[in-house]
This record gives C-alpha cells, sequence and structure tokens, in this order.
C-alpha cells in the first residue's frame, strides 16, 4: 500500500492529493493555532479581567506542547525544513537579528527568552510551510477560527456577561480582549471567503459558513482596525483576481493603477486620517494611541539604528517605559503599532528587514497567484495585505507564539518554496 493510499482522498482538492497528511499531525496543527489565536485560555488564567504574573506563568506553560509538537515534526521532516529555512534568507537574517539585539538590550534576559520563543515559531512556520499546501494550511487555519467564532457565539448565548467586554457592549466571546477577537474574526472571515471562492477545492460550502459565522462576529467585536483590514484583504483578493483575468498590457495598467491608489490611500491615513476623526466627533486619538506613538517616536531617536533590544522595551524593569506609562497614564503592553515595536527592539536595522522579508514575499505571492490560479495562492496575498493593516494600531509583527507573525512567516516560507519552481 503507498503512502497516499492510506488516506482518503475525499474533501481534499485535486492539487492537494500529491501531498497526503496523516490525521495526528492534522488534529496536532489545528489545536496549535486554536491556541495560539489567544482563544480561551488567557480568558480563564485573567483574575478581575487582567493577566497577572502567575496567569502569564501558566501561559507560559501553555505553549510546550506546542513547543513539542514543533520539535517533533521539524525532526520528521528535517532535511525540508533545512532547505526551507535557508530559502527564506531574510526572514532568517531578521530572527538572527533579534538574538543579536541581546548584546544591547536594556534587558538581556527577557531578549534571550523571547529570542528562544521566535526562534521556535519561526521552526514552526517552516514544518506547516514543507507539510501542508496551501489549501491544506487555508482549511486549517479557517476550520481553527471558525470553531473559535462558533465557541465565541455559544458563550454569548449562555455566559453573556462573560462573554461582553464589563462595562461596554462588545463582544469578546472565548478571548481576553475585543480586539484579539476581533482579529481573529477577522482572518476567519477572509479565510472562508477564500475556500468559498476557491475554484480547485471542494470546502466552498464550509467556506461560505466561516465567513459568515466571521462576518457576525467582527460585527459585534466592535473592533474598528480589524474591519479596516479585512475590508483591504477583501480589495486586494478582487484586485488579484480581475488581474489573473486581463491580459498584456491591461494588465500592466490595472497593476500601475492599484499602486498608485495604494500609495494615495497610505497617504491619506497618514496624513489626513486625524484631522477627519476630529472632524466627525471622532476619538482623534485613536484611543489614546496618537498621544503614546509621539512618546513612543522619542524613544525610538534615542536608539535608532539598532533599537532597545527585543521586547525588552515594555518591561517591568524598563525606565523609558515607565515614563511614558506614567505620562499616558495606562499600563500599554506594547506599542499598538507593529512597525514602532520593531523600530523600539531592533531598530532601523530590524525594519529595513522586516521591509525586505515582505516585500519578497509579496512580489512571490502576486507571481504566484497569477500562473497558479488553481492551487489557492490568492489567500496568502490576502492575509498579507491583511496583516500589514492590522499592525498599524496592534502590534504582531515578529512576535514570538503569535498567530498572526506565525502565519505570516509561514507564507514567507511557503511562498519561498514554491516560486523557485516557477
Amino acid at each position: 500500500m503507498t503512502a497516499a493510499s492510506q488516506f482518503p482522498s475525499h474533501g481534499l482538492g485535486r492539487h492537494d492529493r500529491d501531498r497526503m497528511v496523516g490525521l495526528a499531525p492534522q488534529v496536532a496543527v489545528w489545536v496549535t493555532l486554536v491556541i495560539l489565536s489567544g482563544a480561551l485560555l488567557p480568558l480563564m488564567a485573567a483574575s478581575g479581567g487582567a493577566l497577572d504574573d502567575r496567569a502569564r506563568g501558566l501561559l507560559r506553560l501553555g505553549v510546550l506542547p506546542i513547543y513539542a509538537t514543533t520539535l517533533i515534526l521539524a525532526l520528521r521532516h528535517a532535511d525540508a525544513v533545512a532547505r526551507s529555512l535557508l530559502r527564506s534568507v531574510p526572514l532568517l537574517a531578521l530572527v538572527a537579528l533579534q538574538f543579536a539585539t541581546v548584546l544591547w538590550s536594556i534587558s538581556p534576559g527577557t531578549s534571550l527568552r523571547r529570542a528562544v520563543a521566535l526562534a521556535m515559531t519561526l521552526i514552526l512556520s517552516h514544518v506547516l510551510a514543507v507539510v501542508f499546501t496551501p489549501r491544506q494550511l487555508l482549511w486549517l487555519v479557517a476550520s481553527a477560527l471558525g470553531a473559535c467564532m462558533v465557541a465565541s457565539l455559544a458563550m454569548m448565548a449562555l455566559s453573556p456577561s462573560l462573554a461582553v467586554v464589563p462595562g461596554d457592549s462588545a463582544l469578546r466571546g472565548v478571548y481576553l480582549n475585543k480586539n484579539v477577537f476581533g482579529w481573529s474574526a477577522g482572518i476567519a472571515t477572509v479565510a472562508g471567503v477564500m475556500l468559498a471562492c476557491d475554484r480547485g477545492g471542494d470546502r466552498r460550502r464550509q467556506g461560505a459558513v466561516i465567513a459568515g459565522l466571521g462576518a457576525v462576529c467582527l460585527g459585534l467585536s466592535q473592533s474598528s482596525t480589524s474591519l479596516v483590514a479585512t475590508v483591504a484583504a477583501l480589495v486586494v483578493a478582487g484586485f488579484f483576481v480581475a488581474l489573473g483575468r486581463a491580459r498584456g498590457l491591461g494588465r500592466a495598467l490595472m497593476l500601475v493603477s492599484f499602486i498608485v491608489a495604494a500609495g494615495m490611500m497610505l497617504a491619506f491615513l497618514g496624513l489626513l486620517l486625524v484631522p477627519l476623526l476630529d472632524a466627525l466627533g471622532k476619538d482623534a486619538t485613536l484611543t489614546g494611541r496618537v498621544p503614546m506613538w509621539q512618546l513612543i517616536d522619542a524613544r525610538i531617536a534615542e536608539r535608532l539604528w539598532l533599537g532597545h533590544g527585543y521586547q525588552a522595551f515594555w518591561t517591568p524593569g524598563s525606565n523609558p517605559a515607565w515614563t511614558i506609562w506614567l505620562q499616558i497614564g495606562w499600563h500599554s503592553p506594547h506599542a499598538h503599532n507593529g512597525y514602532r515595536d520593531i523600530l523600539l527592539g531592533s531598530g532601523v536595522a530590524g525594519l529595513v528587514l522586516a521591509a525586505w522579508t515582505m516585500q519578497r514575499t509579496l512580489r512571490h505571492a502576486a507571481r504566484l497567484s497569477l500562473l497558479r490560479p488553481t492551487q489557492g495562492w490568492l489567500w496568502p496575498n490576502a492575509f498579507l495585505a491583511q496583516v500589514l493593516v492590522l499592525n498599524l494600531t496592534e502590534s504582531t509583527l515578529v512576535a514570538q507564539n503569535d498567530l498572526q507573525w506565525m502565519l505570516t512567516a509561514t507564507v514567507v516560507a511557503l511562498c519561498a518554496n514554491h516560486d523557485r519552481r516557477v
């Protein structure tokens, strides 16, 4: 009996049947995705709606099964994972830089511990890239987050006092924070839409259901950034669908027009968003983020080129962080902006490596989507757009034990592995 014949092909797209994966790895990865999304465990560990040191310690123990799964799968596919790592040189250099920041970090122990966790996240992403096809990974992400959406709606019905944010009408479901719930719902929505529109897949109905659940939860979360990021991802997906149907000069004109429009939109968000919000009577400070960013920018300038050390800035022993916390009047766990947190951690050097990684992956993903439109490459383009927009007010870029960054690194590895064959 061949390896492929041990597993039924029902439910797999025709391009997935050349890479059968056993049930045990799929279940292990599915559970890993749920845990990394931040579902349930932080809510259970929190005391009085916040995580204390004891709760954070318990959550750190919670990732040990993920590390065990990562190492088992990495050893099983050691040669393929090693080749995959070598094909993603910018990403590898970005992670190596985080280890190097230990030498000048304001908290060397913190930077080293978190850099090791980041390396484990990197290994897991490459394991997923060599074990699963883009379509198989899309199904795992959609089904895992879809299950979290079902659980959140069930909790709203059974225990509304726990599922709703205290003192607010926003839903947080099985998550500790409504914004984390919002971006999980947004990723579920986009993943569900991609499944529903997948011409080469066999899970279009399931995708439509997941997209509907995600959209409902996204609205109930009242997370503005997640909504904007979800819309941006769907616009990018629609653009690539249209681009794939165009030919010759029409394709070139569409591409140039989209780049110009995207640049104008970014300029608008950067220059006119705050005045527009103020004119409309909205919170022009983005819930206190804008004043905090002004203070953070001054701290970035103090160590512009190499930063304060990987994830060392927002720690109890950081005097610059305490200065900011006292001035803004609340204890922010990060910069609420992924790009600023990269600058705080590893400076301009880190931001340059991150930009190199992302532009290279965006180029690969776009080419794969155009040349292999029936093999599930539309979702990586949409997901990258979603993450880049989310990090305007969230902080998940180059983050250890984080679903968004782990999936981003997986997309980087997938695109690097497959683009070389095109």
